[in-house]
């Protein structure tokens, strides 16, 4: 019996103290007297302070080209309503009440770099618009949360493509003058405890800059994307690399196999592919990405490559003829012959160390093979020498463009490193 009465009593106690339907529908009754257009203070003359907090939720895309960053992100607004509050003890001891936002103040807020519509409230139907509230304590602090997909302009920096970083921007803006409304950012950075991966750009948050005007209130609320380059790093930059070494193996196919000319062309062609791929996947912007610099001059590189591949089949043939006529054919010739016999001397004084030679003989020898290279220029050629000479164009070119990549490579790797 005593347990019977002590649970008889809790229950009443209980029930006296749980709010009844009247004393909502009394609260709510209340709230719709007052205007919605009607600024939530006591002296009109005072100013609102609303704080927000920006969950970010995803980065849904980031388009480089159009410079659309999407994301979806939910906004938590809190102000202080000094006309929307109550005693609780009048009204069953109720300590929250909830208002459709279409009966109730609050704050009109845009997106500033908004692509297409600027405001932050965006609904797919009133189904969203009538049950959506902002709730009141009995002190009359209210919150009210937003939750929209939204598009942003965020400019493409692709310097470093594709080892880029972007830092984007949401500028939130109160429409109403400062003196009317005040917001700010109660946090220092996004909330980003819910923020999911994005398999493509990685995600971080700057801090927010909040700015106060005579006209307006802005609360900048910075991300930082930083591109996760594996993907275009093994499918585009690896590919370029490898391509652009093999393009060099063109002098080491022999002239009389014909392939020359049909392996240049061919690399040429697919640079011109790649090409095309970068700028589908860039902006055209002003601003000129280093890898784009290095494919440009690769592909001017494999021009001059063509050009070389054609040239010394031409001259294969006209060699094979006994053909010397022509500037470029004489001076390689020349040169060639001047080289080897530079080089025999060398050999010579290296394979007899213990013979010594008068300087003065030196000299003369020099002169006088350089004065045999160029009576001789005009004699018969023969196929040793067209051989020798087509060989050594061809170390030529296969050192210099060996030489003119590696440096590319070295310099683009230095300043990627090195980017700030």
């Amino acid at each position: 019996m005593l347990f019977v009465c002590a649970g008889l009593i809790i229950y009443l106690v209980a029930f006296s103290l749980c709010a009844t339907f009247d004393d909502v529908t009394n609260l709510e009754q209340r709230f719709k007297k007052i205007s919605p257009n009607i600024r939530p203070r006591l002296n009109q003359t005072d100013s609102v302070d609303i704080t927000v907090v920006m969950t970010l939720y995803s980065i849904k895309d980031y388009d480089e080209v159009s410079g659309t960053l999407t994301v979806v992100a939910t906004y938590l607004l809190y102000w202080h309503d000094e006309l929307r509050n109550w005693n609780e003890s009048d009204y069953g001891d109720l300590t929250l009440m909830k208002t459709k936002i279409t009966e109730t103040w609050i704050p009109k807020i845009l997106i500033q770099n908004m692509v297409s519509k600027r405001s932050v409230f965006l609904f797919d139907n009133d189904v969203d618009i009538g049950t959506t509230f902002v709730k009141y304590n009995s002190s009359g602090h209210a919150s009210f949360m937003v939750e929209s997909v939204h598009e942003c302009s965020c400019s493409a920096e692709i310097m470093y493509f594709p080892f880029d970083v972007h830092a984007c921007a949401i500028e939130l803006l109160t429409v109403e003058n400062s003196n009317e409304i005040q917001f700010r950012s109660l946090l220092k950075e996004i909330y980003m405890n819910y923020t999911r991966s994005n398999a493509e750009w990685s995600v971080q948050s700057d801090l927010v800059e909040n700015k106060l005007t005579d006209y307006y209130s802005l609360v900048n609320f910075k991300i930082i994307l930083s591109r996760n380059p594996r993907f275009l790093f093994l499918n585009l930059v690896v590919p370029v690399v490898f391509l652009s070494f093999v393009n060099l193996l063109v002098f080491c196919l022999p002239v009389a196999s014909g392939e020359r000319a049909s392996m240049s062309f061919t690399v040429l062609l697919t640079f011109v592919v790649f090409i095309s791929m970068v700028t589908n996947i860039l902006p055209a912007s002003n601003d000129i990405s280093l890898f784009n610099v290095f494919l440009q001059i690769q592909l001017f590189c494999s021009i001059l490559i063509t050009f070389c591949a054609v040239w010394s089949i031409s001259h294969y043939h006209k060699f094979d003829e006994k053909n010397t006529s022509g500037v470029l054919s004489r001076i390689l010739i020349k040169t060639s012959r001047l080289f080897r016999e530079r080089y025999k001397v060398k050999q010579n004084q290296t394979d007899a160390p213990g013979e010594k030679r008068m300087p003065d003989d030196d000299n003369r020898n020099t002169l006088q093979m350089d004065a045999n290279v160029n009576d001789n220029i005009c004699n018969e050629v023969t196929l040793e020498e067209i051989r020798y000479s087509l060989h050594f164009f061809d170390e030529i070119c296969f050192k210099t463009f060996t030489f003119v990549l590696v440096l590319q490579l070295m310099i683009y790797s230095i300043m990627v490193m090195n980017r700030s």
